[in-house]
């Protein structure tokens, strides 16, 4: 996509000067100071004029004077500096300017999730000259639509339209931005599988669908599970090791890749372990809160189910609604069943650091943060393409050492990362992007 020119730069080169001007200082243009002494302003400096020699306007007729020697030293260097400092400004490339304008749908909840992820993606906006609008559809289909159909109408409409598919309207989007002609990018969970014959691959039968920008869900999935079973195999010498899963609803893309990572570790554990040496004894498909999954090994635990070795949760909420479960039940969190969540969120870290939890893995909210820097990029002239249309990029694990370096990561300020040090229009040496939390943590100070 073509760049635009920033506002600033456009009145400068109202005089029909473009292409590597904008890289340039015009002393003629950018020079501005006062002379109240002599009851005048010096508004411009002639390229052919001596530098101590100026222009002095009073009622439009132009008359010179000579400064004393003191006088224009001073008024040389003043303009020297005031120079330099221009020319560093203009050379700056323009994707500097607020020159983008971004529409992020957000779907609210589980706020633990989303709120970070609209922190992030304000901090990185801010670094990287976008002016970015979020507005929240609390989960609700018919409500994603119609924001989508708001931020469409606008006149200008947005340069870029940011969705998630978590509430099955991807498809849907992709349809109103194409119309449009609204550049489009789905975050966090991609269009369904089923759906895949009907959309066909970004750029094609929709070419405005630019891609997709998800966190690895099945790797994050195959992490809690992978790590609570080798913890329970290593406290407990009972055979099969019995794990039950709490995640979200069946049809969101995150929720079923997660449980697949969870069914994939499950098998390359019972190959370390030996035959029949761990049992799924259910999978349990909730709305992702607290109270839901609380209530849930509740029943599970009340209708007889079989004493379990490990609690896997497809996210932190669910986590600690279990742990309160299970502590009723006189189970002992992290004694004698091993849980997992995911999410990074304060709460499941203040478990981690109690031994409660064993890990929350997560670190996938940082996608606001990365959707800010393709698009500065797309827009900038480096396409997110070059990879993949479907960018994805892994989560990492927040386990007791971690914990203990970052214990209030809820009050970390993510304005002091410097995300400009993953755009590849700011540095051209990056052939891929290195979207790692370890690479945004290893920026930041401990907050114990």
């Amino acid at each position: 996509m073509p760049n635009r020119q920033s506002l600033a730069w456009k009145s400068l080169a109202a005089d029909g000067g473009a292409g590597e001007r904008h890289r340039r200082c015009n002393a003629a243009a950018l020079l501005r100071l006062s002379d109240e002494a002599d009851g005048g302003t010096l508004i411009s400096l002639a390229q052919d004029q001596p530098a101590t020699d100026f222009a002095l306007v009073r009622d439009g007729t132009p008359e010179r004077r000579r400064r004393s020697p003191v006088r224009r030293r001073m008024l040389f260097f003043s303009l020297r500096a005031s120079l330099i400092v221009a020319a560093l400004l203009w050379s700056i490339p323009t994707a500097w300017s607020g020159d983008i304008r971004v529409g992020f749908i957000d779907p609210t909840g589980p706020p633990q999730f989303w709120l970070p992820v609209s922190a992030v993606m304000q901090a990185a906006a801010a670094e990287l000259g976008i002016d970015v609008d979020i507005r929240y559809h609390e989960r609700s289909h018919d409500k994603s639509i119609a924001i989508a159909k708001d931020f469409l109408g606008e006149r200008p409409p947005p340069d870029y339209l940011l969705a998630t598919n978590d509430v099955g309207a991807g498809g849907e989007i992709i349809k109103l931005a194409d119309a449009s002609g609204v550049s489009v990018i789905l975050l966090n969970n991609d269009l369904d599988q089923k759906d895949w014959a009907e959309y066909g691959e970004p750029r094609t039968k929709y070419r405005h669908w630019l891609g997709s920008l998800v966190p690895d869900h099945e790797g994050g999935g195959y992490g809690i599970a992978e790590a609570i079973l080798t913890e329970a195999a290593r406290i407990t010498n009972t055979r099969p090791l019995k794990i039950l899963a709490l995640t979200g609803d069946a049809e969101t893309p995150a929720s079923v890749e997660r449980v697949r990572g969870l069914k994939r570790a499950i098998g390359v554990m019972t190959q370390i372990l030996g035959p029949n040496s761990v049992d799924l004894v259910d999978v349990r498909y909730l709305d992702w809160t607290l109270k839901t999954a609380e209530a849930s090994v509740r029943e599970f635990i009340k209708n007889g189910g079989p004493r379990i070795d490990a609690l896997w949760a497809a996210n932190d909420p669910m986590a600690i609604g279990a742990i309160n479960a299970l502590r009723e039940a006189e189970y002992k969190p992290g004694k004698d069943v091993v849980v997992g969540g995911l999410n990074w969120s304060q709460d499941a870290i203040e478990r981690v650091l109690n031994g409660e939890m064993l890990l929350t893995h997560g670190g996938h909210f940082l996608l606001g943060a990365w959707a800010m820097v393709i698009v500065r990029d797309h827009h900038d002239g480096r396409d997110f393409s070059e990879e993949d249309v479907h960018l994805q990029f892994p989560m990492g694990a927040i386990d007791l050492p971690i914990a203990r370096h970052f214990p209030q990561i809820a009050k970390i300020d993510w304005r002091k990362v410097d995300f400009t040090r993953f755009s590849k229009i700011r540095n051209p040496a990056l052939e891929r992007y290195s979207f790692t939390p370890d690479a945004v943590l290893s920026q930041l100070p401990s907050t114990d």
